[in-house]
């Protein structure tokens, strides 16, 4: 009877800890998932903003980046939002566009391109570094530290901060030998993987703004081709603020097969996303009734979210730049 007892207890125990096994999952690594999207990273586009500290002197500049498979594009933005210089580079050859002397130079990897504040930069360092990578993790970010390869003594190695929301560079860090800041770049309204036209990174481009170069009719905007990915029919702003060009178009499928409309201004951005969803949940938005249908509300990030629903389609617009209050509410009462 002992016995028996006995290969019960056992039985019970082996058939609990099976079940603790089977419920306890392995939680995956967030810097295995980091390394996964650099390594699948073919294209993107961000705004970086650029603060350089050399000899204690503080320098800070905009540089507006378009990266598609090996092929680059820097828009060196002043304080008014107009070009500094714009520098292409077609996969072969460098083109650097001097505003103020209006003048195309070629250039391989001068000072005057500050190709450091590339995220691919960042992962070519990364992926050559060999052992010497620091992983460590804070509140907001986990961090990433790597020697740079073609380190001095201004550059000597870099520290990227990736965002624990969704694993997006956010910040990169670059220090000098004596481990002081060099440069700090801040990447905002990062697009991973988008459709970026081809024509931006040709010798032709280079004394114009991307955002005058891609104007509304020069990009076809195929409704068609819309709903073939996105199960909806789009709609336009009839009204823009005064200068704002169509950018890009993207389609996200992994959400609610929603599209985005990318209208830029120099430093100014502003998003449309489309998507179908219950007429009820945009009560739920957080934020307030801004007027009648649209409700607002300030991201932790400063920019600026209006919500509503035109034709049974929800429309966020998120704004990133100094565009009024008065200016949205006229490009969602022009929505057609």
């Amino acid at each position: 009877m002992l016995k028996k007892s006995f290969f019960v207890i056992v039985f019970v125990l082996i058939f609990l800890l099976s079940g603790c096994g089977i419920k306890a999952k392995k939680v995956k690594d967030p810097f295995i998932s980091i390394k996964e999207q650099l390594d699948k990273l073919e294209s993107y586009t961000a705004t970086a903003i650029v603060e350089l500290y050399n000899n204690k002197i503080g320098n800070k500049f905009s540089v507006v980046q378009f990266y598609k498979k090996g092929k680059f594009r820097l828009e060196v933005l002043e304080e008014s939002g107009s070009p500094d210089k714009i520098i292409v580079y077609d996969g072969k050859r460098s083109y650097v566009y001097f505003a103020k002397v209006n003048q195309v130079f070629v250039a391989e990897n001068t000072e005057e391109i500050p190709l450091y504040s590339l995220i691919t930069s960042f992962i070519k360092n990364y992926i050559n570094s060999g052992g010497e990578i620091e992983k460590r993790e804070m509140d907001k970010f986990y961090l990433i530290t790597v020697p740079i390869l073609d380190k001095n003594i201004f550059m000597y190695k870099e520290q990227m901060a990736f965002s624990k929301e969704d694993l997006t560079p956010k910040e990169l860090t670059i220090f000098d030998i004596n481990n002081e800041i060099f440069s700090k770049i801040t990447y905002k309204d990062y697009k991973y993987n988008p459709e970026i036209n081809d024509k931006l990174f040709t010798k032709d481009s280079v004394t114009t703004l991307a955002g005058n170069l891609l104007d509304s009719p020069v990009i076809e905007i195929d409704a068609k081709e819309v709903y073939k990915y996105c199960g909806i029919n789009p709609v336009m702003p009839v009204y823009l603020p005064q200068g704002f060009k169509l950018l890009n178009v993207l389609v996200n499928v992994n959400e609610n097969n929603g599209v985005t409309f990318v209208y830029t201004l120099g430093k100014n951005l502003m998003e449309i996303f489309e998507t179908v969803v219950d007429q009820n949940e945009i009560v739920n938005e957080k934020g307030f009734l801004l007027s009648e249908g649209v409700y607002y509300k300030e991201k932790d990030n400063g920019e600026k979210e209006y919500t509503t629903m035109v034709n049974g389609i929800q429309i966020k617009i998120t704004v990133t730049g100094d565009l009024s209050e008065e200016e949205i509410l006229k490009v969602i009462k022009s929505l057609r």
